[in-house]
């Protein structure tokens, strides 16, 4: 039996990811931890009420093959840079940490471009920190998608997200070779590039860049 766990599957990333994987027909099981909107139902979707304030709870999930990791937030969202850091750093890792101990075979997960450790950018930073801290686990595959601004309806309100949005819709066309990489995309295709790279990535660390993502779907 093929399994996977979809995480942030209600987000914005994550709802696609769930319907392309659900598409592909790879899975006998996909499970989906929510806290109360639940999903549309389908005969292999297992959606879980889970609290994520509570790490206890992770051993009472069945063990995956593939794990996909979507979750994000924002501070202003977060509310704190610490709610913000319990988001994207805390609950990614605490999962990272759950498939190597499981022996889960692939590990993806979504950050940002310009993730790194040492950014003057507290958001790059964290998105840094993560992505290093999930490379020391012993995961057969770890993959890791870099998106420039990502594209398409959210569900919450962002005034300076929306304004972006804005200005990549007018300058995409225009950014060709080196700044091909710094177009906006799509959600929906983040999620296709996940999908894609499932067959196509032998073991080990793959960095996948936004561009290639939209390149390889």
């Amino acid at each position: 039996m093929r399994s996977a766990l979809v995480l942030g599957a209600t987000g914005f990333v994550g709802g696609y990811l769930v319907n392309e994987l659900l598409v592909s027909k790879k899975y006998d099981r996909i499970t989906t931890l929510i806290r109360t909107a639940p999903l549309e139902p389908h005969p292999v979707l297992e959606q879980t009420v889970f609290d994520f304030q509570d790490y206890s709870c992770l051993d009472d999930l069945l063990p995956v093959r593939d794990i996909f990791c979507c979750l994000g937030t924002t501070i202003q969202t977060a509310g704190s840079k610490k709610a913000f850091c319990f988001v994207d750093f805390e609950l990614p890792l605490r999962f990272a940490q759950w498939a190597e101990k499981t022996g889960a075979e692939s590990f993806s997960i979504v950050t940002a471009m310009g993730a790194n450790p040492s950014s003057r950018i507290f958001y790059n930073q964290v998105k840094g920190n993560i992505e290093e801290e999930v490379k020391k686990l012993n995961i057969p595959t770890v993959r890791i998608f870099r998106p420039s601004l990502i594209l398409g309806p959210r569900k919450e309100f962002r005034i300076g997200e929306i304004i972006g949005k804005g200005f990549m819709i007018i300058m995409n066309p225009f950014m060709i070779g080196p700044l091909k990489k710094y177009r906006g995309i799509h959600a929906r295709t983040i999620a296709k590039g996940m999908v894609y790279h499932l067959e196509n990535s032998k073991t080990g660390v793959h960095i996948i860049e936004s561009n290639r993502i939209a390149e390889l779907v």
